[in-house]
């Protein structure tokens, strides 16, 4: 157990801005090092947290980019755009891409699987497919949603994918297989964004009904059902240590959960409109969020030292000192105004981070973003639907260490004790209809 003196609340880090639009999502790398944030202004932004005077913008896509993706290994980037292509990008301001035009409609979501070799996107065409990222192949097409799909990731072992959408549903597919081999259907609303847990047999999905919900793939049912959010959820990160999960939503808020309590135990404030994106860096030491009002906030977690004994005693306190008609000791952490929450509020705006915001940041342009594409056309192998795909190949210089430069690389070759499985609901008058 934690002492009283090592307890510490999350708390507000370092705060950017950069973009001209929204931010629509947020990835730490592999090494938690950097940032890649994708926009509504048609760039991708990587953010150095190491090095305090710059940061590169890829602006090759023409229109809104929706999602970014980082290799396991750190060397590539990919972004998926409404302009139907998803770019694969070198993270440094000299170097080669390469493009897929991967579908006929936006393209909502890109993901790497675990061993850096294959992405898989998702789209508005209503389709999931899967691309060899070296030989820039189309591979495997999944063609099961009636609706836009939102969301697609890989499992942690990278043998299955889940995806959710507009439809109402959350698919498990198979990747040796080609099958859809799971389909879970909701009634009220339709999933944003999904996540899988670090132990792979488990999958949280964000819902426009205000929902978190938790699946155990292994027993086929929902575990946990969360609504602890006044609006959408638009985005979900489970702590690398799978008992913790942190999202945020339209109503302006980030939640901390603890999975093992089965509750939420801190609301986190500073954005101003619609939360969009939220991650977590490798260790959970630092967790990531993004706004409409296109800031990047960037937050030591602390979870290292929680203590729910010692979390509770805080509330107790704290709620103490409201009803006496005290202010408590701090101006960045009070009670939540939900009383039905009862979690622990964390207001940076008036943190040193939060008005000494990085404005000196330099954004320096990445130059093969303004170079003209050269279109080859590939062929499909395990389907019949025949996208098109095409290589840019734009430069071939060194990096600023003088190493040579390539394009896409190859790469070098249980479930959680304790785990609450409550379908807790915060609003009392919430249906508990679920998946």
């Amino acid at each position: 157990m934690a002492s009283c003196s090592d307890f510490a609340d999350p708390c507000l880090e370092r705060h950017f801005a950069g973009h001209r639009n929204a931010i629509t999502q947020v990835r730490f790398n592999p090494e938690g090092s950097k940032l890649a944030t994708s926009s509504l202004d048609s760039s991708v932004i990587l953010w150095d947290l190491k090095q305090a005077a710059r940061c590169i913008r890829f602006a090759a896509h023409t229109e809104s980019v929706y999602g970014v993706s980082w290799s396991p290994r750190s060397n590539l980037v990919a972004s998926c755009s409404k302009d139907k292509t998803v770019k694969i990008w070198e993270p440094k301001l000299r170097g080669v891409s390469g493009e897929f035009l991967a579908h006929g409609k936006p393209v909502r979501s890109v993901d790497f699987d675990p061993t850096g070799t294959m992405v898989v996107t998702a789209s508005d065409d209503k389709s999931v497919k899967i691309w060899k990222v070296v030989q820039r192949k189309f591979l495997q097409s999944f063609a099961h949603h009636t609706n836009w799909v939102r969301s697609a990731k890989f499992s942690p072992c990278g043998q299955l994918i889940a995806s959710c959408g507009d439809d109402k549903t959350l698919r498990i597919y198979d990747i040796n297989s080609g099958q859809c081999v799971r389909c879970f259907t909701e009634e009220k609303g339709m999933g944003r964004q999904l996540a899988w847990h670090p132990d792979g047999n488990m999958i949280a999905v964000g819902m426009t009904c205000n929902r978190v919900k938790i699946f155990d793939l292994v027993a086929q049912q929902l575990i946990q059902l969360y609504q602890v959010h006044a609006a959408p959820v638009n985005d979900l990160a489970f702590h690398p240590n799978g008992k913790f999960m942190l999202t945020c939503s339209d109503d302006e808020t980030m939640k901390i959960l603890d999975l093992l309590e089965g509750r939420p135990v801190y609301t986190l404030t500073g954005h101003t409109g619609k939360v969009t994106g939220v991650a977590f860096n490798h260790d959970g030491s630092r967790f990531a969020t993004t706004g409409h009002d296109k800031q990047l906030l960037v937050w030591k977690s602390n979870l290292h030292t929680y203590d729910i004994e010692l979390l509770t005693e805080k509330v107790q306190r704290e709620c103490h000192l409201s009803e006496s008609g005290i202010e408590p000791h701090t101006t960045t952490s009070t009670m939540t105004t939900n009383a039905s929450d009862q979690s622990i509020l964390i207001d940076p705006r008036q943190s040193m981070a939060y008005r000494h915001r990085d404005e000196n940041f330099q954004v320096l342009d990445s130059d093969y973003s303004e170079h003209v594409h050269q279109h080859i056309h590939g062929s499909p192998t395990k389907s019949t639907d025949q996208p098109k795909t095409s290589n840019a190949i734009h430069s071939t210089t060194t990096d600023s260490c003088g190493n040579s430069s390539s394009l896409l690389h190859p790469p070098a070759g249980n479930k959680v004790k304790g785990f609450s499985t409550h379908k807790r609901d915060y609003q009392n008058n919430a249906s508990n209809k679920y998946f």
